[in-house]
């Protein structure tokens, strides 16, 4: 027969100051971040009892406080994504937690207003932008005390953004055996598409460097029937086609249109993908797609939340390279 036990307290802040020798408020402000204008010694014997104790702040206490909760937002477009967008979001809900911060996702709204309504309500300490804010409301953002990441600078010229070299790299890719007829195939979907129009964009600029004509956008859905009849409405008899696709599922899609169409990939239809999708390479035929690396962007943000926790004179921004590489295969 065991004995009882009763739970073990959870200590407060006023185990701490009792232990250190100083007032509870003085334990609340250095604990939270706002400990600059005390002595060395007295923050050394706060921060050693809390360890002594094992004592952590209540994010609650800690909003009173500071004005600001413990919750990083990661905003998110209300899109279709792949697996490279779902990968940057657990990476950073990684580094966030070793910094003691809880994660939010939010999806962004096609009302900017009220996306920005929802974020603020969360009192966040931060936000992760994924491509979805615009000027305005990253001021007030930053204006609420929140910062917004990864601290970029913004590029007036659009050929810097990485959907314009996705763009490009695809019709590369597709020109890379002759002149086609390019087209750009987007998703059929009443989802907002932030990422769309660059790649278009940048498919349009290579045509031009190229002497081509614009390239037409479609839309293909995904099923059969539906992503044939599309992809037959613009078939052409005398050139062959080269379709850029918005990411691997679409360009899947296209793929099996043009099987059932009696086209020969990649002789009479060429496809890229993006996203390097692991379902691409599966198929048969095993898709050409464009692979996004992440790592730039991904040591901004680590560097950002650092600064977070450990406020410090903001260094130089360095610009973050748009990173992207071909993952041959056998449909261009």
């Amino acid at each position: 027969m065991t004995a009882e036990t009763k739970p073990t307290k959870r200590p407060t802040s006023f185990d701490v100051a009792k232990l250190a020798g100083v007032s509870r408020a003085t334990v609340s402000h250095i604990l939270n971040g706002q400990g600059s204008r005390f002595p060395e010694e007295t923050r050394a014997k706060v921060l050693k009892a809390a360890g002594e104790l094992n004592y952590q702040p209540s994010p609650a206490g800690r909003a009173l406080v500071t004005g600001r909760s413990d919750i990083l937002v990661i905003l998110v477009p209300n899109t279709t994504f792949g697996s490279n967008l779902q990968d940057l979001v657990d990476n950073v809900t990684q580094r966030a937690a070793a910094h003691g911060l809880s994660v939010v996702v939010r999806f962004a709204g096609s009302n900017p207003g009220e996306t920005l309504a929802a974020i603020l309500r969360f009192r966040p300490v931060a936000v992760v932008d994924m491509g979805i804010l615009g000027a305005d409301e990253r001021e007030v953002l930053h204006n609420s005390g929140a910062a917004v990441i990864p601290r970029i600078p913004a590029s007036e010229d659009p050929t810097h953004d990485i959907n314009h070299v996705i763009g490009r790299t695809m019709a590369k890719t597709l020109l890379r055996n002759g002149p086609r007829q390019l087209l750009y195939a987007a998703l059929l979907d009443e989802r907002l598409d932030p990422f769309g129009p660059g790649r278009f964009e940048g498919m349009k600029a290579a045509a031009r460097h190229e002497g081509l004509p614009e390239p037409e956008r479609i839309e293909i859905p995904l099923e059969l029937e539906r992503a044939t009849t599309a992809l037959a409405a613009v078939q052409a008899k005398d050139a062959p086609l080269a379709v850029g696709c918005y990411n691997d599922d679409v360009a899947i899609a296209v793929v099996a249109a043009g099987r059932a169409l009696g086209l020969r990939i990649p002789e009479d239809l060429s496809v890229v993908g993006v996203d390097a999708t692991a379902i691409g390479q599966l198929v048969s035929p095993r898709l050409t797609s464009v692979r996004i690396h992440n790592a730039p962007l991904m040591e901004r943000i680590a560097s950002d939340l650092a600064s977070i926790s450990h406020p410090a004179p903001a260094p130089p921004l360095p610009a973050v390279r748009a990173d992207v590489s071909v993952i041959s295969g056998e449909t261009a």
